[in-house]
């Protein structure tokens, strides 16, 4: 395979005759590192290198300006902002929420050579048509927005104005203002070799400022396509080779260096794949395979991140014994746990109610991986301070809470500042975090959390400096604001050998490089491409008129570094998400069905779908066999009871049937600061205890029943404070879970107002507690089945069990067609329950025949839904009869000899 940057330098011989006279301008550094590589290798020999630019900074050299960071840029336009006159401005905290989108707006402005005053008194007439009503109203609010736009103008000269004097600016007024400088810029450099390599979408400053090089000093220029796609003028990929050669002059000879590569042969497999992390799990096993199949492939291999996020799975996805790898990413410090843990303790900060804090945010602070080591330098037992807010379940804790629990003093002084809340002194705390936390890690040995802390201890100074030097940051929101804005400039970068072995990037850092074997990740909709995005105070139609690129030019640009980075390669390798979530992209990319239906690519496309063996997660990692004390304690078990949901639990997972059952390990105390699904339902069921009590032996009639409705609110408040809260509030989510319960009881009641016009029910039980002995053919010992009916009723004769759920239930979930499935498949859990309660109350009344059934709170709209014997596809008998509840007998049974049968180990069911 030969390269597309070989195959510009074999079209330039003569470059290795004056290297220095040649000017070379390429679209990032990396490519520009990357054709010095080659020359060298070319060359053999020590030599003068010509100049390599990328176009960012060939464009800067020709402005004579240097680019400013973001922040100074938002300080320089909250000043620009101020200025103006007349109008009420906007604190530095909400300007600095919008100002960033403001920015990016002005950056395409400039780079698209829009002309300004046109463009700000469109945009200032659409807003005032759009407020205008036909009596000539206005708001203060409308008044406020309209003046904006009308001083936007003003706003936009004196920002520029002010970065120009510090010799400053943004990208696009870089990019202006080099467009107007060329000609003096060529004039001053003299004669040269200028040759641009490798571009595709240009900006109308980059179309401009080629196109006068082209036509005025003899500069050339390379195109790395493929006719397959340019000449398709329905491929995206092709959309700005063919608008330059429409558009360009100089180009009606052609683009040189469009080479044909598709038709060559290629081996390539799409892959769906669950879940973005298993995708690198994936990738890793794909890497190991290709290494065992033949170890040098790898250095001609390249690992593109559709989703960059997947960085750190899939460094620790990577097999052990690869050669080497090379990161030319570098890692977001934003995606550590110490930028998450200085966020929270900010939120902290910041949110302290009248209330206190959250607790929530108490028990994520408690449990941070980074502070153990601290809490334990200090004496402090985080795991002590957890369990005692779960066991108040308290919503909030003040002051008193956390000064009692033995923080260290860096946290107490952030938290419980003795001053005022001021951004100064609360950057100078979380310094001070820093500085406590670093002798920790040292002691640990642990580089790259000090590397972490490093990154941090510095962005830290410069809120410092950033906090005394501007007085417009006057609020913890500002300080926070600038905090994530310089967190999301920090990075790590990775140590590595750019040019040997394995190259891990992102899509735009593969521009104009080549590889044998491409690995494709997250190639789903909302990722490549990144799918519609109109975040711009320009509207769309107003950008189409000013010749602005849209979302639509930004799909062509990922369509054309996608098919640019197949071109030449042989096997390709492409992933793609079947399980996405929200945050995940969304269904598999367009490119997917592009690649499948095109005439030439199509014949040499896989579809495949994978699911990496992970193993199955067993807490101890074996089975539990069932020995002689194992045995002893089922036996007083069997005593005590099995209740119909614990002998569910063996049937789901017999591993989690010996941890809660056997060994008696509750599920982990978790603080509810919200209403959780077992709590909700034991408000419910606590509710109608109360009301329904009181009515055991009577017959139900609509006016009783409109009396229990009246005081099903009351009820239900009194059973929340009860099993819920606390403190006897309810704030927030919880009110709204409140609410919710008090309209489920009501709606219930209503339902039973109805039933009660149309039949006749007679309670018979409430929250009936019954025990049962089942003797055992074959065990030798007894065993006893115990549960708690929820409601037994006699409607018109008929006695009906019921046992009430909050979830979701599906009718399905209560047919069954083999009664051997009721003690192997978890999904007849249901079933076998309301089974369990049927049997239960047969050998306590003696009945021969009833209903056994199910009222879920979830989808009311289904009323009561009854246990069936499926006869046939379409119909099932719903009468619990002698015979069924024999049929069920005999089930319970050979489940009981499971359980006890010491050969039958417990272990987790792979699901």
């Amino acid at each position: 395979m030969q390269s597309f940057l070989d195959s510009v330098l074999d079209d330039l011989p003569e470059w290795q005759a004056d290297p220095t006279s040649f000017v070379f301008i390429l679209p990032s550094k990396r490519a520009g590192f990357f054709l010095r590589s080659r020359m060298a290798q070319r060359a053999q020999k020590t030599f003068i290198s010509p100049r390599i630019w990328s176009i960012e900074d060939f464009v800067a050299d020709i402005s004579g300006l240097r680019y400013a960071g973001q922040l100074h840029l938002i300080f320089r336009l909250y000043e620009a902002y101020l200025d103006q006159d007349g109008v009420e401005n906007e604190s530095f905290s909400d300007f600095a929420k919008w100002a960033p989108l403001l920015l990016q707006d002005f950056n395409e402005i400039d780079r698209y050579l829009v002309a300004t005053d046109r463009l700000f008194e469109t945009l200032a007439a659409l807003k005032e048509i759009r407020n205008w009503t036909p009596d000539g109203t206005s708001t203060p609010m409308i008044d406020r927005q309209l003046a904006f736009w009308k001083n936007l103008r003003p706003v936009y000269t004196r920002f520029r104005t002010r970065l120009a004097e510090e010799g400053l600016g943004y990208q696009g007024m870089v990019y202006r203002r080099a467009a107007g400088s060329l000609p003096e810029y060529l004039r001053e450099r003299g004669a040269a070799n200028y040759v641009f390599v490798g571009f595709n979408a240009l900006n109308t400053a980059e179309s401009q400022l080629i196109q006068y090089m082209l036509e005025h000093s003899g500069a050339r220029i390379y195109w790395d396509a493929d006719p397959h796609y340019i000449e398709n003028p329905l491929h995206d990929a092709g959309h700005f080779m063919r608008k330059h050669l429409r558009e360009w002059p100089s180009l009606k000879g052609g683009l040189r260096g469009i080479q044909r590569h598709f038709g060559e042969p290629k081996k390539i497999e799409l892959t769906g794949i669950p879940k973005s992390v298993t995708q690198a799990k994936f990738c890793g096993e794909l890497l190991g395979r290709l290494h065992r199949k033949n170890p040098d492939t790898l250095d001609r291999t390249a690992l593109v991140l559709g989703d960059e996020t997947l960085l750190n799975p899939i460094l620790h996805a990577l097999p052990a014994g690869l050669p080497a790898v090379n990161v030319t990413m570098s890692y977001p410090i934003r995606n550590s746990p110490l930028a998450q843990l200085f966020d929270l303790l900010l939120d902290m900060r910041i949110e302290k109610g009248s209330s206190g804090w959250k607790v929530q945010q108490l028990m994520t602070l408690l449990g941070h991986p980074f502070l153990q080591g601290w809490f334990a330098g200090n004496g402090f037992d985080p795991r002590a301070a957890r369990a005692m807010l779960i066991r108040e379940n308290l919503f909030f804790a003040d002051a008193a809470t956390i000064g009692a629990m033995g923080f260290p003093k860096a946290i107490k002084d952030l938290l419980l500042p003795d001053g005022p809340l001021a951004p100064l002194p609360t950057a100078e705390n979380l310094e001070d975090i820093t500085l406590a936390l670093k002798p920790i890690y040292q002691e640990a040995g642990d580089p790259l959390r000090l590397e972490y802390l490093f990154h941090f201890n510095k962005l830290f100074n410069q809120l410092i400096q950033l906090t005394s030097a501007y007085p417009f940051i006057t609020d913890l929101k500002s300080l926070q604001l600038l905090f994530r804005q310089l967190l999301a400039d920090e990075k790590v970068d990775f140590e590595g050998e750019p040019l040997e072995g394995l190259q891990v990037m992102g899509m735009l850092e593969s521009r104009n490089l080549d590889y044998e074997t491409v690995i494709i990740t997250s190639v789903n909709e909302g990722i490549l491409p990144s799918g519609k995005s109109n975040a711009s105070f320009i509207p769309f139609d107003v950008k189409k008129e000013f010749g602005l690129p849209t979302y639509k030019e930004k799909d062509a640009v990922y369509t054309y570094h996608f098919y640019r980075l197949l071109q030449r390669a042989r096997e390709i390798y492409i992933c793609y998400n079947t399980e996405p979530d929200v945050l995940e992209g969304g269904e598999p990319s367009r490119f997917i069905n592009q690649l499948r239906t095109d005439p030439l690519l199509g014949k040499q496309t896989q579809m495949k779908f994978a699911i990496p063996d992970t193993g199955v997660l067993q807490p101890g990692g074996r089975s539990i066999h069932k020995g002689p004390d194992l045995l002893k304690r089922l036996g007083e078990l069997a005593v005590s009871g099995f209740s119909p949901t614990s002998l569910s639990r063996y049937i789901s997972d017999p591993l989690l049937f010996y941890r809660r059952n056997v060994l008696g390990i509750p599920e982990s105390d978790q603080l509810e600061e919200t209403v959780a699904a077992n709590t909700f339902g034991t408000v419910l069921h606590d509710a109608l205890e109360t009301l329904y009590l009181p009515l055991e032996g009577q017959l139900l009639d609509p006016q009783n029943l409109k009396e229990l409705e009246a005081r099903s609110s009351e009820v239900v408040d009194r059973a929340f404070r009860k099993h819920y809260l606390k403190d006897g509030k309810a704030r927030g989510r919880n009110l709204i879970a409140l609410q919710v319960l008090r309209q489920h009881l009501s709606l219930f009641l209503k339902g039973e107002r109805l039933r009660a016009r149309r039949e006749q029910i007679r309670i018979i039980g409430v929250e009936r507690k019954i025990r049962r002995e089942l003797h055992v053919p074959g065990l030798g010992l007894p065993v006893w089945l115990k549960g708690t009916v929820d409601r037994i009723e006699e409607v018109d004769g008929r006695v009906r069990i019921i046992d009430y759920k909050t979830g979701q239930v599906d009718p399905s979930q209560l047919r069954i067609s083999e009664w051997d499935s009721l003690r192997t498949d978890p999904d007849q859990a249901k079933a076998f329950q309301v089974l369990c309660y049927a049997l239960l109350y047969q050998g306590e009344s003696g009945i021969q025949e009833l209903q056994a059934g199910i009222y879920s709170f979830k989808n009311m709209g289904a009323g009561y839904q009854w246990f069936g014997d499926k006869t046939t596809s379409y119909t099932a008998d719903e009468a619990v009869d002698a015979a069924r509840l024999e049929a069920f007998r005999e089930v319970l049974h050979q489940l009981l000899l499971d359980v006890f049968n010491p050969t039958i180990p417990f272990e987790a069911v792979p699901r």
